[in-house]
């Protein structure tokens, strides 16, 4: 799947005609809910770190692969049915599409974001399919240069002692992009 997201990835780059692709990284705050999974959640907020790549199809839509850190600053922490604590990591590797609607000659831009990627989760021991949605505002400082505020939330299905489960991981962050 991951070598198909990269084939998908760079025949985008080839195609783009708005301004070339795109790289970006971002800095901001997690938060996990388990719906109910773990008796209870003693940490459930974290700093967390994005690295993306993308290029815009045209002027509305672009394209993007990445890989995002939700426990970059520390782990989750849960206490499970048998009074333990553990530790949970996860991470994601992503592809989206964005919709853009950009106002005053491209300088502020709305997006829609929705994708598809592979979350690991360490400490649950389960890998999974997840599904990506997310909104945002980027400000271009100039044609190489802009900043974006976003949400996104991360949702995972996954089996835990026999019985399918809920997760999700909700991200608020801003990033930096510079387009080639």
């Amino acid at each position: 799947m991951k070598i198909i997201l990269s084939i998908l990835l760079f025949c985008t780059l080839l195609l783009a005609d708005r301004s070339g692709p795109y790289v970006g990284f971002g800095y901001g705050l997690s938060q996990f809910d388990d719906d109910g999974i773990y008796k209870e959640l003693k940490e459930n907020g974290s700093t967390s770190m994005t690295l993306y790549g993308g290029a815009y199809i045209n002027k509305h839509l672009s394209v993007e692969l990445g890989f995002i850190n939700f426990t970059a600053g520390n782990s989750y922490e849960a206490v499970d049915a048998t009074n333990q604590t553990k530790e949970l990591s996860f991470s994601s590797l992503n592809v989206s599409t964005l919709v853009h609607y950009a106002f005053f000659d491209d300088t502020l831009d709305f997006y829609g974001k929705f994708g598809v990627g592979d979350m690991t989760a360490g400490g649950v021991g389960s890998t999974g399919f997840t599904m990506l949605v997310g909104a945002g505002v980027g400000v271009r400082f100039s044609e190489m240069l802009s900043m974006k505020v976003a949400y996104d939330r991360y949702i995972t299905d996954y089996e835990k002692d026999g019985l399918k489960n809920e997760m999700h991981v909700d991200f608020i962050y801003t990033a930096f992009e510079v387009q080639f």
